[in-house]
């Protein structure tokens, strides 16, 4: 029987496949480490680049990320990922409100994962990775030298203060699996509170971040999602909710940053108020969406056939 792995394994294994890193604890810090690997370019972004600070965690953080670095690969020059902050379920010093989150369903070995997950997706991109306290003075200061426009939150388990909130120019935005328009869902148990409301549909909403969780202004919101099973039941169980509700993510996060690029490159500044993010859903899309949940599908993300991605950008 193998032993379970700790956070200490984790690093060891961030050592191992990613050359020429740094790991530094960061001043003030209760937790957590800042891992910088060797940047791939040394040259400036342009002015017009939109610099951006990704915060978050899991297979909802993975798929906002997943955005992000589509983006950077398919028009590069367009955004630059400075840093990325997420959760570290194995510490067990991290104030993350694990026992309350989407962690308390997984083993220490599928945390590993998800954690493993993201920050192998960052790190070979030469973006520096931050597992730890950000309500301290040595994140504060990074921060400043990250510098971004805007910050993308997706499944993150800490308070994010009013430093932090008030820091980028073109501001920050939180995906929740939830329609928070509607009052549902906010808080660390969207899906716990679906169940609890015996709900047949949720959306994904994106909002602005202020100091009171998922308080802020609402931007916009998915279509429509299916939350019951085949046979028209409701569904008890919250990872398959979970998953069934990450279906839009990726395009949704899509479309807001190419938003913000475009206000960056006008020389906008300020939140953005409003995006319809029902309009960049095609109709295949959208009968996706609402397709009923199958419990044999745990663990996946299912996307359109290549040929139906019908999302515009």
């Amino acid at each position: 029987m193998h032993p379970l792995p700790t956070d200490q394994d984790l690093i060891d294994r961030i050592r191992h496949t990613t050359p020429h890193i740094t790991i530094t604890t960061l001043e003030g810090s209760r937790w957590g480490r800042l891992i910088s690997p060797a940047p791939l370019s040394t040259l400036p972004p342009k002015p017009a680049t939109l610099n951006m600070v990704f915060i978050g965690s899991w297979t909802l953080g993975l798929l906002a990320l997943e955005a992000l670095t589509g983006i950077m690969k398919e028009q590069p020059g367009m955004i630059n990922l400075r840093g990325l902050v997420t959760d570290d379920p194995l510490d067990t010093e991290a104030k993350i409100s694990a026992k309350k989150r989407f962690w308390r369903y997984y083993s220490d070995t599928e945390k590993e994962k998800y954690e493993w997950g993201i920050l192998h997706h960052a790190l070979p991109l030469g973006i520096p990775c931050y597992t730890g306290d950000i309500k301290c003075d040595g994140f504060h200061k990074v921060l400043k030298e990250w510098d971004p426009d805007a910050i993308l939150v997706a499944g993150f388990g800490q308070l994010i203060d009013e430093i932090i909130t008030h820091y980028p120019p073109l501001g920050i935005y939180n995906i929740h699996p939830s329609d928070l328009l509607q009052g549902y869902g906010a808080g660390p148990q969207p899906w716990e509170d679906l169940i609890a409301r015996k709900a047949n549909t949720s959306r994904v909403t994106i909002h602005k971040v202020t100091e009171i969780i998922d308080s802020g202004s609402v931007v916009g919101r998915s279509p429509e999602i299916n939350v019951l099973l085949q046979d028209g039941s409701h569904c008890n169980d919250a990872r398959m909710i979970g998953e069934k509700t990450f279906v839009p993510v990726e395009p949704m996060a899509r479309e807001l940053v190419l938003e913000l690029a475009a206000r960056k490159k006008a020389g906008k500044t300020g939140f953005i108020d409003q995006i319809d993010f029902d309009n960049i859903f095609g109709p295949a899309y959208k009968s996706r969406l609402m397709e009923s949940i199958n419990l044999s599908e745990r663990g996946r993300i299912l996307p359109l056939p290549e040929g139906e991605r019908s999302y515009t950008v």
